[in-house]
């Protein structure tokens, strides 16, 4: 990537983005197809498709003005590495709540304990 120059200045209008959706869902063409037709890297074909299956049209209109490689850096370091993160979270939330902070009072029984 670092040796590439066109992926690090281009750019992926929105309508480029929906030309490379189409021809996966409509058109029936694989990955690889389009991504050499449209000179992008295939797992960022992939990803957009995903993307466009599970958010629609929205998810064309996401971040238009990124560069090819702004967008292989977030999905190579960034999403893995906020996954990673994120389960390190969850494992060490069970050992930092074992003793609450406040001790429950006990309840009156009111025809027990007598007038107050």
């Amino acid at each position: 990537m670092k040796n590439n120059p066109s992926l690090r200045r281009r750019t992926i209008s929105i309508v480029q983005r929906a030309q490379i959706v189409q021809r996966v869902i409509v058109d029936g063409w694989t990955s690889v197809e389009v991504a050499a037709a449209f000179d992008v890297p295939t797992q960022l074909v992939e990803v957009w498709v995903a993307n466009y299956r599970r958010n629609g049209m929205a998810s064309l209109r996401q971040d238009v003005a990124r560069t090819i490689a702004a967008e292989m850096i977030q999905l190579t370091v960034w999403r893995p590495l906020r996954a990673m993160l994120h389960q390190i979270l969850i494992s060490r939330r069970g050992s930092l709540t074992a003793e609450p902070l406040v001790q429950p009072l006990p309840l009156r029984h009111s025809n027990k304990d007598g007038p107050r």
